[in-house]
C-alpha cells in the first residue's frame, strides 16, 4: 500500500512537462501575427522570427502534451525530451548567431531557453527516479 501511493507521488514529471506546455502555449499568445506593427526590440523581438516563421512554440507544445500521456512508456518519454532539448539547442544557436553577446544576453527569449531547459532536466530526472523506483519494487517480488 506504502510503496503504490509512493509511486504515484512520483509524478512530478507531468507537472513539469505541464509546465513547459503552458510556457509554450503563453508564447504563442504573447506573440502578435504582425511583427512589422511592433518594434523590433519589443517582447521576444530578435526571438520572433524563429518562433513564428518556424512555429516552434506550437509544435513543441503538441510534442510535450502527447508526452504527457506517454506515462506508461517512460523511455520513449525521455527520448522526446531529449530531441526537444536538441531543438532547444539550435534555437539558442539561432539566438546567439548574427548579433553582439551583450545584446543576445539581455534578450527575454534567453528566459525561454533556460526555463525549458531546468524543465526538460528535471522532467527527465524524475522519470530516471521512477524507473529506478519500479525496478528496485520489481526485484523484490
Amino acid at each position: 500500500m506504502f510503496l503504490k501511493k509512493k509511486i504515484m507521488l512520483q509524478r512530478v514529471q507531468s507537472l513539469y512537462m505541464f509546465l513547459m506546455f503552458l510556457l509554450n502555449i503563453i508564447i504563442v499568445i504573447s506573440l502578435d501575427s504582425d511583427p512589422t506593427a511592433s518594434l523590433p526590440d519589443s517582447y521576444f523581438g530578435y526571438f520572433r522570427p524563429y518562433v513564428e516563421n518556424y512555429f516552434f512554440a506550437e509544435i513543441s507544445a503538441m510534442i510535450i502534451l502527447i508526452n504527457i500521456f506517454l506515462f506508461k512508456k517512460p523511455s520513449y518519454q525521455i527520448n522526446i525530451l531529449r530531441f526537444l532539448s536538441l531543438t532547444l539547442v539550435f534555437g539558442l544557436i539561432n539566438l546567439f548567431d548574427e548579433r553582439s553577446l551583450k545584446i543576445s544576453i539581455i534578450d527575454p527569449g534567453l528566459i525561454y531557453f533556460l526555463i525549458s531547459f531546468f524543465l526538460i532536466f528535471m522532467s527527465i530526472s524524475s522519470i530516471k527516479k521512477d524507473q529506478a523506483i519500479i525496478s528496485s519494487s520489481n526485484r523484490l517480488r
